[in-house]
């Protein structure tokens, strides 16, 4: 583990170092501190590149990517569309049940045309198109 040197007569245990994990970062911080501006600005413009190539993967593939909320627009929208039909058909319902239970003419009118019934001693006359 360490060794002992001799220093004024006294005996003194060294221990060596054990390596870090952030030890390569910190050793490149060192060497870009020494090199020269040319390699900095590389680093630099790399360093740049990288960070915006995930932002562009984050745009295009992440959870709140461009073709995902234009699709969840879409659906927004189709929702809506059909929110507005079923209540048109919801409130159609009502008007013909309330005209069901108290419209005389109406109810005739559906006997007619739906089922085609016909008061007693009654013709009708259907002409054949061609």
């Amino acid at each position: 583990m360490g060794r002992s040197l001799l220093v004024g007569g006294m005996p003194r245990k060294v221990r060596q170092q054990k390596p870090s994990l952030l030890a390569p970062a910190g050793s490149l911080v060192k060497r870009l501190s020494n090199a020269d501006s040319r390699l900095r600005r590389r680093v630099l413009q790399v360093g740049l590149w990288a960070l915006a190539g995930m932002f562009t993967i984050t745009l295009l593939f992440g959870t709140y990517s461009l073709p995902r909320i234009a699709r969840l627009h879409f659906k927004r929208d189709a929702l809506i569309e059909t929110n507005r039909r079923l209540t048109a058909d919801l409130i159609d319902a009502a008007r013909i049940r309330k005209m069901l239970t108290s419209d005389a003419f109406y109810i005739e009118q559906i006997a007619r045309s739906r089922y085609y019934m016909v008061r007693p001693n009654e013709i009708i006359y259907r002409y054949r198109t061609r």
